[in-house]
């Protein structure tokens, strides 16, 4: 008998509900490309059953979308049985609905709770779960104080892997896929990981100067967005000197990204470049504007050069257009 293990199948740090809504079909339509790639696996590893810890959708409400991709491509492989062992938040997420494959069995690891066939025995004590395979002894899974779910076998703990990284800072140093489990009626065989990732994490830096105007910034995020695959999460962070008055638009850019990558995301931590000798004898309205906003320290520093941006521009007669 063989089992595959994995968890946080949830794609990326992000949910739906921040994003447009192109992107957000785009990423229910990755989603349900990776519950369909579980599932193939299972086939192929001939699989009996497949256990998911952790967070399937990790968002605060479930599209009615992403639930019916989880059901359809449970449905396509009706003799493998397929456990979701969820805290209550993402139970409740999925309860509701009268329609689960009969193949699907939902199991809450904050309450007691039992699953068993011919084959396999499943309770849950005191948030830990207990795996019992025919006759052998139980297994223990638990969630580890330091994140991850632990599996105790073969008289050693691994670590089940997590089938893609939740987060730029979750992808480092870690291996990403599934694992198997496979045992006889008396023995345990064997426990293999299968590295497997399908999309990349990237975070890069780009500090300006005073003199790199919007064509220039796009063009440096251009250059590192082309050194990413097509399946990339990419986040880049502005910093340095900005130039005066320049108002970044962050969603321009990301839009502009997207179109190359899965997801892109700035962030823009730049100080703009504020002669402040300047405005101190001008009695103009526009820097009297800029002394008010300066002296402001309930204001942070992207805050500040958001307000002088607008306003300068707005006080001169330039075009402003928020984001």
């Amino acid at each position: 008998m063989r089992m595959i293990l994995c968890e946080d199948i949830r794609l990326g740090a992000l949910c739906t509900e921040n994003l447009g809504a192109k992107l957000s079909g785009k990423w229910q339509d990755a989603r349900t490309a990776k519950f369909r790639t579980l599932i193939e696996h299972a086939a192929e590893e001939q699989a009996e059953y497949i256990a998911l810890f952790g967070n399937i959708f990790g968002q605060e409400r479930v599209a009615e979308a992403v639930l019916d991709g989880l059901f359809d491509a449970v449905k396509t492989a009706a003799e493998t049985q397929v456990l979701l062992f969820l805290n209550q938040e993402e139970y409740m997420r999925i309860n509701y609905r009268s329609d689960k494959p009969q193949n699907l069995h939902m199991i809450c690891t904050d309450i007691s709770d039992i699953f068993d066939d011919d084959h396999l025995a499943v309770r849950i004590l005191k948030g830990n779960v207990e795996l019992q395979l025919d006759d052998n002894d139980a297994l223990m899974i638990r969630r580890a104080a330091e994140g991850g779910t632990t599996l105790t076998v073969l008289d050693e703990d691994h670590i089940v892997p997590s089938f893609e990284p939740i987060g730029f800072e979750d992808s480092l140093n870690k291996t990403f896929g599934y694992s198997v489990l496979e045992w006889e009626p008396e023995e345990i065989i064997d426990y293999l990981e299968t590295e497997e990732q399908e999309f990349s994490y990237h975070s890069e830096e780009v500090e300006l100067r005073p003199s790199d105007d919007e064509k220039k910034i796009s063009a440096l995020a251009d250059l590192i967005c082309q050194d990413c695959a097509p399946k990339s999460f990419l986040r880049i962070t502005l910093s340095g000197t900005s130039m005066f008055g320049m108002i970044i638009n962050a969603s321009s850019l990301k839009e502009q990204l997207q179109k190359q990558i899965f997801f892109a995301d700035i962030f823009d931590n730049t100080v703009m470049d504020i002669n402040e000798e300047s405005f101190e004898n001008d009695i103009s309205l526009s820097s009297e504007f800029v002394r008010l906003a300066m002296q402001d320290e309930g204001l942070s520093e992207t805050e500040r050069n958001r307000i002088i941006s607008f306003g300068w521009n707005a006080l001169n007669g330039k075009e402003v257009s928020a984001e």
